[in-house]
């Protein structure tokens, strides 16, 4: 957020916040990327938010994205994938207050939620190995 909160959205920020904390707590190699999402998504909707389905994230190598290619925020039964032990992965929360799906406008850029409301995205990259993932980008300071 940027400057006062006058849309009182400071609760929608924090469980963003405490949702990725927590779904970076279950990722190491073997579990299912499923699980991760279907940890998101139910704390999500126990703090009464929901999930934008169609942003997800991803693995990150030579290229931006790379596999797996859908770290998705909700319980995708269909995905089997696994992480990967020594992978390197974008994992992002978006938390929304009503929309499930991003519409992108005509300028090719601006996303917009399908239901309005407010949306909420954080991220960390992190190495996943057999214990805690490293947290790569842990000096960015979302969490203090």
């Amino acid at each position: 957020m940027v400057g006062q909160d006058l849309h009182q959205h400071q609760q929608l920020v924090d469980a963003s916040k405490w949702i990725l904390k927590k779904a970076l707590q279950t990722i190491k190699g073997g579990v299912r990327i499923a699980e991760v999402g279907r940890l998101i998504e139910t704390e999500a909707k126990n703090s009464g938010y929901k999930v934008i389905r169609n942003l997800t994230g991803h693995g990150i190598g030579r290229k931006l994205h790379e596999e797996p290619s859908e770290i998705a925020n909700y319980y995708d039964r269909f995905n089997t994938t696994r992480f990967k032990e020594n992978s390197v992965v974008a994992v992002e929360t978006f938390i929304s207050t009503n929309s499930t799906m991003a519409n992108t406008l005509p300028d090719g850029w601006t996303l917009v939620g399908n239901k309005g409301g407010f949306v909420v995205q954080h991220e960390h990259t992190l190495v996943v190995t057999d214990d805690q993932p490293i947290i790569l980008t842990h000096l960015n300071g979302i969490w203090e």
